[in-house]
């Protein structure tokens, strides 16, 4: 029972490590072309600026955390706060805001919270939609401006961290083996041991009874 527990742990273990790594490349793939990274069809991305600043119930303020869902061109209604592809000063950029109308060239209008911000001159159409916001998590600001001013420092740590995980699971998958192998080695000389006794006491008795005789 406890070998069959401990197998168990490990496997789950080594599946985490391993789905871990994954995410690890799929996130650096995913930042690479400026794509959210959907997990189970949700994501999160730290909002830096200050463009949804706003009175309504789903305006963000700069560093909130937007959780944000996969969700088709379709879904889309006027008043929802979307993630699209666009430009802030040239880069290509994510961007959230708000659909505020349609778009006279077709697909959506939309413009940020801030009413200083002036609306996005380039429509989201379903070429450069990217998902639906759902909510946000403000308790953790200190924790999102620090991650989104040392993101590079960051990410390199969590590779290491996770590269060392997985080099200490494998370390330790191979002492489980090792010690395995050297249990049944144990347990298969012990029963030579014990034949070999069980003959050697068979051969006595024989000779024993043939003294007799």
């Amino acid at each position: 029972m406890k070998k069959i527990v401990t197998g168990l742990l490990t496997g789950i273990a080594t599946l985490i490590f391993i789905l871990s790594i994954g995410i690890m490349f799929i996130g650096t793939r995913a930042i690479q072309r400026n794509e959210p990274l959907f997990i189970f069809g949700y994501s999160f991305s730290i909002v830096p600026t200050d463009s949804m600043i706003g009175d309504q119930e789903d305006s963000i303020n700069p560093y909130d955390i937007a959780i944000i869902k996969k969700a088709s061109f379709e879904d889309i209604e006027i008043g929802d706060v979307i993630v699209f592809q666009g430009e802030i000063n040239g880069t290509p950029a994510l961007i959230i805001h708000r659909v505020i109308g349609l778009h006279p060239e077709g697909g959506y209008e939309t413009k940020g919270d801030n009413p200083q911000n002036s609306v996005d001159p380039d429509p989201v159409t379903e070429d450069n939609f990217k998902a639906i916001y759902q909510s946000k998590i403000t308790f953790l600001k200190p924790i999102a401006e620090l991650a989104t001013g040392s993101r590079s420092i960051i990410f390199g740590s969590l590779i290491t961290v996770l590269l060392v995980m997985v080099i200490l699971e494998v370390m330790s998958l191979i002492k489980t083996v090792k010690k395995e192998q050297e249990n049944k080695l144990r347990e298969q000389m012990k029963a030579d041991m014990k034949e070999k006794l069980y003959q050697e006491v068979l051969e006595e008795e024989k000779q024993k009874l043939a003294s007799h005789k």
